[in-house]
């Protein structure tokens, strides 16, 4: 019998399935500005998988101390900016992802 201790406390994992485009030309830059937010990306398969066609998993990164509102209240915020990211980089072809972030 085996467990993940990132599943300990509430163990909600909320995930939001989103196309990126513009983040996934930088995937890395995109767990930099997830962690911002206390999020993890995952690719379309789930976890250490490719983002096919530009679809993530976003999830929530925190699991223990928060209650089930604060979490996918941190989720919708989160989400929430990454949209105004990825929108941010689709009208403004020169800006890097980690400017975008630094923009919000």
């Amino acid at each position: 019998l085996g467990t993940c201790p990132s599943n300990l406390g509430t163990g909600l994992r909320a995930s939001v399935m989103i196309k990126l485009p513009q983040l996934n030309k930088d995937p890395h830059a995109l767990e930099e500005i997830c962690d911002e937010f206390d999020l993890q990306p995952r690719g379309s398969s789930g976890e250490h998988s490719a983002a096919v066609g530009g679809k993530w998993d976003i999830s929530n990164k925190q699991r223990i101390g928060f209650t089930e509102v604060q979490l996918v209240q941190k989720m919708i915020d989160g989400i929430t900016k990454i949209i105004a990211i990825e929108e941010k980089l689709e009208s403004n072809p020169g800006m890097t992802p980690m400017q975008a972030l630094k923009s919000m």
